[in-house]
């Protein structure tokens, strides 16, 4: 798994070149929240390895270190007919449980998953956390147009698209939790051009951001296909934002679902969803999981059986 990170180095780390699952720190890099470097995650006997990607002391454009991994990744997928998640987490998790999740989703829905890991777990009273760590996603928005633009480039030759359309292969895009916040400050942002084009689906699942005013940066996000926004209205984790910091949020209301490019999906009275945040990962019921095997997988979510559209609220619900 192919883990972009602008997290701090632990320096056993960065000396080596290698290292487990505590790799990687809970603070920004020490050259600047733009800084990010890349690493190969793998278990091996049940236990964490990760390799570092060295930097070329003298770079070209043959040997950057993303043109490199990212042409792994993509051969991966063309060998093993797997689709590719660019997927970016949320709020108050260690590095260790990043690739947690990461890999869950690899498995789960047997894709390959390229891994944005930004310091979300600064430490300190919870709710001065929460409000530290949304001033670190709001800087973590360089780092990621950084990563994106390296893979935009490798996929603006037309040889390396081709390829990849001839095999079927779809890059999908999905942001969880507090992650989608970090997005939308990218998004909102002078930096943002459209990047997002390179992905068939977007998902922005269990967001949580204002859900007031939410149409006017969803509707500037540029995708290949389908923008997809799920909710689940006694989302536990979100009802804790909702209760201290007084808004709705994105992923817990059904009220004023009006951006015109987005697809809502519903997932509130599914059997088992009960109070469950992370959708993608608990094993809830069949039409939940088929869905996300759908849209992390490049197809339409919304045509999984179980879901019908209610005009009422403009959203798919179970």
């Amino acid at each position: 798994m192919l883990v972009i990170s602008n997290r701090n180095l632990k320096p056993e780390f960065a000396k080596s070149g290698f290292s487990n699952e505590n790799a990687f720190g809970e603070q920004l890099n020490s050259k600047g929240p733009n800084e990010i470097r890349l690493a190969n995650a793998y278990k091996e006997g049940g236990q964490w390895k990760l390799e570092l990607v060295q930097e070329p002391k003298t770079p070209r454009p043959d040997n950057l270190p993303s043109k490199t991994q990212f042409e792994a990744v993509l051969d991966r997928c063309k060998e093993n007919k797997k689709n590719c998640l660019f997927f970016v987490h949320g709020y108050n998790k260690p590095f260790a449980e990043t690739i947690e999740q990461g890999w869950l989703l690899q498995e789960r829905y047997q894709i390959e998953v390229v891994l944005f890991s930004w310091p979300s777990n600064t430490g300190g009273i919870t709710i001065k956390e929460y409000k530290t760590v949304k001033r670190v996603a709001q800087v973590s928005t360089g780092a990621l147009d950084n990563a994106f633009e390296k893979l935009a480039s490798y996929l603006a030759i037309p040889f390396n698209k081709e390829a990849l359309l001839e095999c079927d292969v779809s890059l999908n895009f999905m942001t969880y939790s507090m992650g989608n916040f970090l997005f939308q400050n990218y998004v909102q942002g002078t930096i943002y051009d459209g990047e997002t084009r390179m992905f068939t689906n977007a998902v922005l699942c269990q967001a949580d951001c204002d859900n007031e005013g939410h149409r006017k940066w969803v509707e500037n996000i540029q995708v290949g296909k389908r923008t997809y926004i799920t909710i689940n209205e006694n989302d536990k984790i979100l009802g804790w934002s909702d209760a201290n910091f007084q808004k709705d949020r994105l992923g817990r209301t059904v009220r004023a679902l009006d951006a015109t490019n987005a697809i809502y999906v519903d997932f509130t009275e599914g059997d088992k969803v009960g109070k469950t945040h992370q959708l993608w990962g608990e094993d809830t019921n069949d039409t939940v999981r088929k869905f996300f095997d759908h849209v992390l997988n490049g197809r339409r979510g919304e045509d999984v059986e179980g879901l019908s559209y209610d005009s009422r609220v403009n959203a798919f619900r179970i």
